[in-house]
């Protein structure tokens, strides 16, 4: 039955040799047999040759996180099989080449001392030599299916059946690999066809060159191995689906939300949003907005700036011109933004500000997970630089909608809004279906903004009960925009009462940004709303937490997430009442001071005393949830922190 599918992957390899584009092809496998998926990518800060790996989940609906042991391991080099072997489920497959079977460990090269030393002595204590011949035949003795793979032979006969060299087609390795893997777990040829031809589509060499090594390998593990029984198809076969990174679905939110210049500087792992908003920057248009803009296609300027103070500076000049902005960065970035956010505050200026966050501190590891700048963000600029909004997606689609009204609330409020995203969306992808992302189920907000404004009675800043001024683009009126104190018209001021006057607007629009969210914007609950055990979490962390949870209630554990959405305003009153309604409170974050646990007990003035945490820089996964709620209920307590991942 194909409900009872759960299967978790691994594909490993040196850096640059294509892991991404297997990755994103095995997605692609088991979406066309009709299964969800999800993928992530661990990737080195290296770009050429240290291991990198990417996990894949299957399973009939939904899958939000992937998990350990693995069902089975495509190792595309001898270090992915020595990195990886306690990864391995019993009875899961091993599908490796064949002529990396005689690599000592102290051979290669890129491998990182510390793995290296550590590895050697876990094999010393299960007294197995360093080789990666003698591994395989100790994951065979544990019950492990291993798949060898003559690749040298196999890319001979490829290139004689397409009349060409050897050379040409060595590429198609990893596509032999995705198709053993096909064949052993019973998927039909057809998928894995279909997947390159999607995959690269448009490039017929390319095409043709994998389709015959996959052809070539799927006779070989026939011959070979036998092909098991067929994968049953899974609830969505031959629906027309759609699969994105968290990169590529807030790119897409910028452009439906109405984004028309991205400023950024490159900086992994914010880029890849940018880069894809400059890959489809001209778009067509709606026949609605085609009629109301006299025009049948439209685009976004995305601008790379210098440096990431610039980046923000440029928005905020388009900002003050009447563009709708945003501009993307990581943790390194957002510092050197700090001056800018506090001149968006003083100026009243919306903008976006999409944070991609890693591990840190400093450049960290820069490819790495982390949840490490909340309160960077909370408390960015100098000087009070309030109002503003701080808000955190939990996952893709979550990060899509989000997206679109941070637009809206920027100009809604005139205020700047950091967007909290980080690595593990980035470099995640997942299924969904295509009415998931509906481009109209926000409708666009531009607030106060007065196209023609009387220039004899406008004033840019003017007191109004709400704290919020009409705007105009700078040329439909004449205006001062300054760094320093200012009137109500911006001219620059040090007069006590003008300050206190203004110093109190600003904070009447913070009063006003609290009223006017939603609470179900700002926090949200799922799971068993009765339960008295509660998580709380922000983030990233929600993919797992509600995976994990749902293999804990099959064990009669019924748990309920709190997750906290926006942090400024902080949604007290729901926090303190669901943590006050509770027997037991843990708090889950990929950060060692417990961030937002600080922040709760600055809002709430309740402490969580339950932590897990994630340090070692690698995704969250979901036994890692579910192995530390269970420890952490058997403590009074303290830190539960969980390490999983290479």
């Amino acid at each position: 039955m194909s409900e009872n599918v759960d299967l978790d992957v691994m594909i490993g390899g040196p850096q640059g040799g294509g892991i991404e584009s297997s990755g994103q092809m095995a997605l692609r496998v088991f979406m066309i047999k009709g299964y969800d998926v999800f993928g992530i990518r661990e990737y080195h800060s290296d770009i050429i040759g240290a291991h990198s790996y990417y996990n894949v989940r299957v399973k009939a609906q939904k899958p939000r996180s992937v998990r350990l042991p693995v069902d089975a391991l495509l190792a595309l080099d001898a270090e992915t099989i020595f990195t990886h072997y306690n990864d391995l489920a019993p009875e899961s497959y091993l599908i490796y080449g064949t002529e990396s079977l005689n690599t000592r460990i102290d051979g290669i090269a890129p491998m990182d001392h510390d793995t290296k030393e550590r590895v050697k002595e876990d094999l010393k204590q299960k007294g197995v030599e360093p080789v990666a011949s003698e591994v395989v035949k100790y994951l065979a003795s544990t019950g492990v299916k291993t798949v060898g793979l003559p690749f040298k032979d196999l890319l001979k006969v490829t290139a004689e059946r397409l009349k060409t060299t050897v050379v040409s087609v060595s590429k198609t390795v990893n596509t032999m690999s995705i198709t053993a893997l096909a064949a052993m777990l019973g998927i039909d040829l057809g998928a894995v066809e279909k997947s390159i031809q999607l995959y690269f589509a448009g490039r017929k060499g390319i095409v043709d060159s994998n389709v015959e090594a996959a052809r070539t390998t799927y006779e070989y593990i026939k011959d070979n191995y036998g092909v098991s029984k067929p994968l049953p198809d899974g609830p969505h076969r031959n629906k027309v689906r759609m699969i994105a990174t968290g990169n590529d679905i807030v790119a897409m939110a910028k452009i439906v939300g109405g984004v028309t210049l991205e400023t950024y500087y490159p900086i992994t792992p914010s880029q890849d949003e940018a880069f894809y908003m400059e890959t489809h920057r001209v778009f067509d248009l709606d026949e609605e907005a085609s009629r109301s803009l006299g025009q049948s296609k439209t685009g976004t300027l995305v601008l790379q700036a210098e440096d990431e103070l610039a980046a923000l500076n440029m928005a905020i000049g388009g900002a003050l011109a009447g563009a709708r902005v945003a501009t993307t960065t990581s943790g390194p970035g957002l510092s050197l933004m700090n001056e800018a956010i506090s001149f968006a505050v003083i100026t009243e200026t919306p903008v976006v500000i999409s944070v991609w966050m890693r591990t840190g501190p400093s450049t960290g590891i820069a490819t790495r997970q982390g949840q490490q700048d909340l309160l960077h963000a909370m408390f960015a600029g100098h000087g009070e630089a309030l109002p503003k909004i701080v808000l955190a997606s939990g996952d893709h689609l979550e990060a899509y909608y989000d997206t679109i009204k941070a637009l809206n609330w920027a100009e809604k409020f005139q205020v700047p809004v950091i967007h909290l995203l980080d690595k593990y969306m980035a470099a995640s992808m997942m299924s969904f279906d295509m009415e998931d992302v509906d481009p109209y189920k926000v409708p666009l907000e531009r607030g106060k903004l007065v196209p023609n404004p009387d220039p004899k009675t406008y004033k840019r800043y003017e007191l109004t009960d709400d704290g919020i001024s009409p705007r105009a683009p700078l040329g439909t009126v004449q205006y001062i925009v300054s760094s320093l104190e200012h009137n109500e018209y911006g001219v620059v001021t040090e007069d006590p009462v003008i300050r206190e006057k203004m110093s109190l607007k600003r904070l009447k629009k913070m009063e006003t940004i609290e009223r006017e969210i939603p609470e179900s914007e700002k926090a949200v609950l799922y799971g068993d709303p009765d339960s008295r055990i509660t998580i709380v979490s922000w983030g990233s962390t929600k993919g797992p937490i509600l995976d994990a949870m749902g293999s804990l209630a099959k064990e009669g554990l019924r748990l309920r997430f709190l997750q906290i959405k926006t942090f400024l305003p902080f949604p007290t009153s729901t926090v303190k009442k669901i943590i006050e309604s509770s027997d037991d409170v843990i708090a889950v974050e990929n950060n060692a001071f417990g961030q937002m646990v600080m922040a709760v007990r600055m809002f709430t003035g309740l402490n969580i005393n339950k932590r897990i945490a994630k340090l070692n820089s690698r995704s969250l996964m979901e036994q890692e949830i579910y192995n530390g709620v269970k420890k952490a209920l058997s403590m009074k307590e303290g830190l539960v922190v969980v390490s999983d991942g290479a």
